[in-house]
C-alpha cells in the first residue's frame, strides 16, 4: 500500500513538472519568489470561493489548497519559499486580532467565564491525554504529558468566521479568546516543565523562580508600558488612523512577539497581550481597526492556513501500522477531550446548545502550540517521528472538523442575536451628520460609526448646506468634493453612505426640511457648526426643530485616546421612552473606545437606573457618584475632570418632562470647562405625548384652576419643613379614620422621596409624585407655599439647595400606567416653569387673588 501510495504521488510529482521543463529553459522558474507569491494569491483567492460553494467554510479550503500545492505534494509552493515565514507572521497576527477585538468591559464582567473554559479545556484533555498516551500507546509519563499537553491546547483557527458573522462581542466568544490564553499558557509551561526535566538538571526550584520571575516581569511591562507608550506616540504624530499609525501598532505587537521568549513564553502570547493592551485604544469600527483587520485578511491569516497545509506529509503517513495507532489516538483524543471539555463547560456556564457548539469549534483546532509541543520534542528525543506524523494529522483532522463546526451552530447563534437586537419601534435608524467644513468630517464620521447599530442596514447622511446666490454650481462641487472624504471613510468601514447636498438662501430651514424628508433619526454634529448668514446658534436650533436622538459633539477630535467616559444624567430623564435608545447608543461607543464609565446623577435618578438595567453597579469598569442638586454638575465636572476623559451631559429638550431652566445654561458652562478636551451633549429623542400639554393660544389660568380648585391648595403654611407640610396636605386629603392606611402609606412614600428624589421644576418649587394613593381622591394635585422657605432635611444637611417655597404632590393610583402618570406630572410642569409665575404663587395671600392676577 505504501509502493502504491508513493508511486501515485511521484506520478503527480512528475506529470505537474512536465510542462514546466520548457519553461525554465526560457527563464521561468518555479523557486522564483514573485511566482511563487502568485501562486499563493491565487490559492487565497479561488480556494475559499470554490470550498463556500460547495457549502464547506473557506478556511478548509485554504489548508486542503496547501496540502494539494505544498512540498510533500505537487511542491508549487515549495518548503522554503517565503510562505511558511509569512505563515508564522499570519498566526501572531491572528492572536493580535483576538486580542485586540475581544470585548473588554464584557470580558473583565464575565472573566469566571474565561477562568472556567480554560481551566477546564485544560484539566481535561491534559488528564485524559495523560493516561491514554501511556496505557494505550505505550509512551513514557513524561512523553505521554508532552502528548497531552498537544490536546490541551488549541488554536483559534475558525475566529475569522466569528468576525463575518460578528459574533466577536457575545460572551461565547470572549469565553474562548479568554479561555485560550489560560490555556495555551499552561499547555507551554507543561513544554517548558518537561524541557527542563530532560535535560537532566531536573525541575529546580532556580527554575520555578526564574520562570515565575520572567513571565510576571514581562506582563507587568507590557501591561504597564503599553498604554502609556501609545498614548504618548499617539499624541504626538496625531495620525493616529494613518499609515503611521498602522506601522507602530503592527511594530509594537511584533515586538512584544520577539521578546515573549525571553520570558520563557511562546510569541503568540506575546502578541495577544499586545492586543489586550492596545484594545482600549483602537475602537471597532475605527479606521485604523478596519486596516488592520483588512491586512489580516486578505494577506497574514490565509497564509498561515497555506502554511499549515504545506506541513502535513500524506506519504509519511503510510508507513507502519503504528503511525495509525498514533494517528488514530491523537485525532479521536483531540475531538474527544475538547468535546467533553466544551459540553462539561458550557453546561457549568450556562450556554446554550449553539453557543456551546461555537465553543467547541473553537476549541477543537490544533495548530501553533501543538507544533511547538511537537519540534520540542522530536528535538529532545522525547518523541519519535511517528507522534510528529500523528500531530501534523492531528493538526489536519482538527483544523478541518473546527471551522465547519463553528461555521453551522455560528450562523444559529447569529441569527438568535439579531432577533434579540431588532428594533421593535420600526423606526429607520438614519444619522445624518451635518458638516460646514473639511476638518469635522473625519472625527464626525467617527462618532457616527461608533453610534451606529451594527445590524443597521441603513445610510450614514453626511450634508452640507449650499447658499443660494447667482452661480451656486461653483459651491455644489466644492460640497461634493468636500462630502466625498466622508464617503471614502464610511466605504472603508463597509458602511452605506448618501451624501446630501442642499442649495437654498435659509439653509438653516433647508437643513431642518432634509433631516424630516429623509425621516433622520439622530443628528451628530460639531457643537460649533455654523452656516453662513445664521446668526443663531445652529445646533440649538436643530434641537428646538426636531425630535431627533441628537449628539452636539464639543472639541471633535478622535476618541481611542479617552480612558474614561464620565456620564451626567439629570433626573426624570431616564423615564423618557427616548432615553433607552440614547442610552444605547452611548454604551455602543463605549464598547468600542473602551475605558470606564464614571456616571454622576442624583441618588434618585441612579437607583431608577439601576431598576431598569441601563447598567451593572458591580461591573468592575462602572462607578457612579451621587449629586444633591444637578445645578450643581458643572462644579462636579470642573472637580474631577481629568485631560484623558470623554464628558458626555445629557440634556432634555425644553418642554419635556425633566426639562427645568437651569439646563439652558449648561451646554456653555461645560464647554469653559473642557477648554480643549472632548466632551458631547446627548437629546434622547421625543416622543409626541412629552411635549408641553398646553395648546398654543389656551388661557395657563384655566388649567391651574381645573387642576387645582381652592380645596386643594395650601398658601402660606405654618408648616415649617417639607415632612410636616405634606403631613398636613396629606392628612386634609385624607381625613377619615377608615383612610389611616392609606395616609400612612402616602406619607412614607413622600417622605423619603422628600429625603431622596424631589423634582425641582424650577428653583424654588419642589415636586413630589406617588402611586399610593386611592379613590375617591386620587389621582390628584394638592400645591402648598410657605414665602420663607420649606426646610429640607437633605437640603439642610449639605447646605447647597435653597429652601422651595413651593411643594407640589402628586398623587397618582396603582392602577394607572407609568405613561399616564409621567403625562399628568408633565402637565403640572408645564404650568409651573415660570419663575415669575411661581413668584406670584408663593406671595399670594389667597385663592382668589392668585386666580384673578394675570401671568
Amino acid at each position: 500500500m505504501a509502493f502504491v501510495h508513493s508511486f501515485s504521488f511521484a506520478f503527480v510529482f512528475e506529470f505537474a513538472n512536465l510542462p514546466l521543463a520548457k519553461a525554465e529553459a526560457h527563464g521561468f522558474s518555479l523557486q522564483d519568489p514573485s511566482v511563487v507569491f502568485v501562486i499563493a494569491l491565487l490559492t487565497v483567492l479561488t480556494a475559499p470561493l470554490i470550498f463556500e460553494k460547495l457549502k464547506i467554510p473557506g478556511l478548509i479550503g485554504l489548508i486542503v489548497a496547501g496540502i494539494v500545492l505544498g512540498p510533500h505534494a505537487v511542491n508549487l509552493i515549495p518548503e522554503d519559499s517565503l510562505i511558511p515565514p509569512l505563515g508564522s507572521i499570519g498566526l501572531l497576527y491572528l492572536m493580535f486580532l483576538v486580542g485586540l477585538e475581544i470585548d473588554m468591559h464584557r470580558f473583565l464582567q464575565e472573566r469566571h467565564n474565561s477562568i472556567v473554559f480554560g481551566l477546564t479545556t485544560f484539566l481535561i484533555p491534559q488528564t485524559l491525554g495523560a493516561v491514554g498516551a501511556h496505557y494505550i500507546i505505550g509512551l513514557s509519563w513524561p512523553a505521554s504529558i508532552l502528548l497531552a499537553s498537544m490536546f490541551a491546547s488549541h488554536t483559534l483557527v475558525p475566529y475569522p468566521i466569528l468576525q463575518r458573522l460578528g459574533l466577536v462581542k457575545e460572551r461565547v466568544a470572549t469565553a474562548a479568546a479568554g479561555g485560550t490564553v489560560l490555556t495555551d499558557t499552561l499547555a507551554l509551561l507543561v513544554l517548558a516543565v518537561i524541557a527542563e526535566s530532560s535535560r537532566g538538571d531536573g525541575l529546580t526550584a532556580f527554575f520555578w523562580i526564574r520562570q515565575g520571575t520572567l513571565f510576571a516581569l514581562y506582563t507587568g511591562l507590557i501591561v504597564w508600558l503599553a498604554p502609556r507608550l501609545s498614548r504618548w506616540f499617539f499624541r504626538r504624530v496625531g495620525n493616529v488612523e494613518g499609515v503611521t499609525g498602522f506601522l507602530y501598532v503592527l511594530t509594537f505587537a511584533l515586538g512584544c512577539a520577539v521578546l515573549a521568549p525571553l520570558a520563557g513564553l511562546e510569541p503568540i502570547i506575546g502578541t495577544f497581550l499586545a492586543g489586550l493592551t492596545l484594545n482600549m485604544l483602537i475602537p471597532e469600527r475605527s479606521r485604523l481597526m478596519i486596516r488592520l483587520r483588512f491586512v489580516g485578511d486578505i494577506l497574514f491569516i490565509p497564509f498561515f492556513l497555506l502554511s499549515v497545509g504545506m506541513r502535513v506529509d500524506i506519504e509519511l503517513l503510510m508507513q507502519s501500522g503504528k503511525v495509525w495507532l498514533v494517528m488514530a489516538y491523537m485525532v479521536a483524543g483531540g475531538y474527544i477531550t475538547k468535546l467533553a471539555a466544551a459540553l462539561i463547560s458550557g453546561k457549568a456556564l450556562g450556554f446554550s446548545r449553539e453557543e456551546t457548539g461555537v465553543l467547541y469549534g473553537l476549541s477543537v483546532n490544533q495548530a501553533a502550540a501543538t507544533l511547538a509541543a511537537v519540534m520540542v520534542g522530536v528535538r529532545l528525543g522525547i518523541f519519535a517521528e511517528d507522534i510528529l506524523n500523528g500531530a501534523i494529522l492531528m493538526i489536519l483532522a482538527t483544523c478541518l472538523l473546527g471551522p465547519w463546526v463553528t461555521e453551522r451552530y455560528g450562523r444559529r447563534l447569529a441569527l438568535q442575536a439579531g432577533e434579540r437586537t431588532l428594533d421593535s419601534s420600526g423606526a429607520p435608524e438614519r444619522i445624518m451628520i451635518p458638516v460646514n467644513n473639511e476638518q469635522q468630517i473625519e472625527p464626525l464620521m467617527s462618532l457616527a460609526m461608533m453610534l451606529r447599530e451594527p445590524h443597521s442596514g441603513e445610510a450614514l447622511y453626511p450634508a452640507m448646506m449650499v447658499a443660494e446666490n447667482d452661480a451656486p454650481e461653483k459651491d455644489v462641487a466644492n460640497a461634493e468634493k468636500l462630502l466625498a472624504n466622508a464617503t471614502l471613510q464610511a466605504m472603508e468601514a463597509e458602511t452605506p453612505v448618501n451624501s446630501v447636498v442642499r442649495v437654498s438662501d435659509n439653509m438653516l430651514e433647508e437643513l431642518i426640511g432634509a433631516s424630516r424628508d429623509l425621516r433622520i433619526s439622530t443628528l451628530v454634529m460639531d457643537e460649533d457648526l455654523s452656516l453662513p448668514s445664521e446668526y443663531e446658534h445652529v445646533p440649538s436650533r436643530l434641537i428646538e426643530e426636531g425630535r431627533h436622538l441628537a449628539f452636539r459633539f464639543v472639541n471633535p477630535c478622535p476618541l481611542n485616546l479617552c480612558r474614561r467616559m464620565t456620564v451626567a444624567v439629570p433626573p426624570l430623564i431616564e423615564r423618557q421612552a427616548g432615553f433607552a435608545d440614547a442610552w444605547s447608543a452611548l454604551m455602543r461607543m463605549l464598547n468600542q473606545i473602551g475605558g470606564n464609565l464614571h456616571i454622576i446623577a442624583e441618588k434618585a435618578t441612579l437607583q431608577a437606573m439601576i431598576r431598569r438595567s441601563y447598567f451593572d453597579p458591580k461591573a468592575a469598569h462602572v462607578q457612579t457618584e451621587s449629586i444633591i442638586d444637578f445645578s450643581r454638575l458643572p462644579s462636579k465636572i470642573r472637580e474631577i475632570h481629568q485631560s484623558t476623559d470623554l464628558t458626555a451631559v445629557f440634556l432634555p429638550r425644553y418642554g419635556q418632562l425633566a426639562w427645568v431652566p437651569v439646563h439652558s445654561r449648561i451646554p456653555n458652562q461645560i464647554k469653559k470647562i473642557l477648554g480643549d478636551d472632548p466632551g458631547l451633549i446627548i437629546h434622547p429623542p421625543e416622543l409626541k405625548w412629552e411635549k408641553e400639554p398646553t395648546p398654543q393660544g389656551h388661557d395657563p389660568l384655566a388649567n391651574f384652576k381645573a387642576m387645582l380648585p381652592a380645596e386643594k391648595v395650601f398658601l402660606k403654611m405654618d408648616e415649617q419643613t417639607v415632612d410636616d407640610a405634606v403631613k398636613k396636605m396629606v392628612t386634609e386629603l385624607y381625613p377619615a379614620a377608615e383612610h389611616a392606611n392609606i395616609r400612612k402609606k402616602l406619607l412614607d412614600d413622600l417622605q423619603l422621596m422628600a429625603r431622596d428624589a424631589s423634582l425641582r421644576i424650577v428653583p424654588n418649587c419642589v415636586m413630589l409624585h406617588s402611586h399610593k394613593a386611592a379613590p375617591p381622591a386620587a389621582p390628584t394635585v394638592l400645591l402648598g407655599t410657605r414665602p420663607e422657605g420649606f426646610i429640607e432635611t437633605t437640603a439642610s444637611q449639605e447646605g447647597e439647595n435653597e429652601p422651595p417655597q413651593a411643594l407640589i404632590l402628586l398623587l397618582g393610583t396603582p392602577e394607572e400606567s407609568a405613561e399616564e402618570h409621567l403625562r399628568r406630572l408633565a402637565s403640572i410642569a408645564s404650568i409651573f416653569r415660570d419663575e415669575n409665575w411661581m413668584d406670584k404663587v408663593v406671595n399670594a395671600d389667597s385663592y382668589e387673588q392668585l386666580t384673578a392676577s394675570s401671568r
